[in-house]
């Protein structure tokens, strides 16, 4: 890898959490053909079928695009519910070294270079492009867990919702005074395939958050192709996982110290240096 190759990799990952699309869920239960739709009941089943397990791990392919570069490597996800978000990503030539780690923790956010040396400790207040969004772990955690979310709200209330239905496919769309959120969802497989956030004030940036490929864990449909997309005027770049060996290991150090003998790196910084 190129000695920018880590940082970039590493902020765009960042950047994500503030596609082709395979729609084929292998194993799902679908609602009756005769049911009629109702708001409450597609809320209620959405949420039923979140994960009930409080460890995930994956083996993962990250491909990264911005602008004409591309980046591809491996690693391997790992997320405790209320707790952590932790990607370790490892030299694609070598495959066993891990030359960079991003970990989302409750109240503030990791990133390790190791090849460049050098790391980002800060909490989320203090990364702006982050506030701009109204990103915190909470949303974090539900757009990585392929849940729907109402931000402020540890469960979403139906009632604060609107939705579309345009059987199979519902829109179920929220406002809050920064952001437009549209979640979409089916009432043939109860999975959601795609979760768009917009700024009213600012039309020409849009971040999206694909999911498809479903496969059965933890006994609900859960998705094997993550894409996350976002455009900001006439730039796009994407981020896209795709997961293997899903497991509920806990076995796995959820939290890691900020290394001594590193350098302490600006993110926004680095960032400003990369789009350039």
């Amino acid at each position: 890898m190129k000695n920018k190759t880590i940082p970039l990799l590493l902020t765009l990952l960042l950047l994500t959490a503030c596609g082709s699309q395979k729609s084929a869920v292998k194993q799902t239960t679908s609602l009756p053909a005769a049911t009629a739709f109702s708001e409450q009941n597609h809320m209620k089943t959405m949420l039923g079928n979140r994960l009930s397990v409080s460890n995930v791990t994956a083996k993962v392919k990250v491909s990264v695009s911005l602008g004409e570069r591309t980046i591809s490597t491996t690693g391997t996800l790992r997320m405790r519910r209320d707790d952590v978000i932790q990607i370790s990503l490892v030299d694609p030539l070598i495959g066993i070294a891990e030359v960079g780690r991003m970990e989302f923790s409750r109240d503030r956010v990791l990133i390790i270079d190791r090849f460049n040396k050098q790391y980002i400790d800060v909490p989320y207040a203090e990364v702006s492009f982050l506030q701009r969004a109204n990103i915190d772990f909470n949303t974090l955690q539900s757009l990585f867990w392929n849940e729907l979310f109402e931000p402020g709200k540890a469960t979403p209330v139906a009632a604060d919702f609107q939705f579309t239905d345009q059987t199979p496919t519902v829109f179920i769309d929220y406002k809050d005074r920064m952001l437009d959120y549209r979640f979409t969802t089916s009432t043939l497989t109860n999975t959601l395939s795609r979760t768009t956030i917009t700024s009213p004030s600012d039309r020409t940036a849009k971040f999206s958050f694909d999911y498809s490929d479903f496969e059965q864990f933890d006994s609900r449909p859960f998705p094997r192709d993550m894409k996350m997309t976002f455009q900001m005027g006439q730039r796009e770049a994407s981020l896209a996982f795709s997961l293997s060996n899903v497991r509920s290991n806990s076995d796995w150090q959820a939290h890691t110290p900020a290394p001594s003998k590193y350098t302490k790196a600006d993110a926004e910084k680095i960032f400003r240096s990369l789009v350039k």
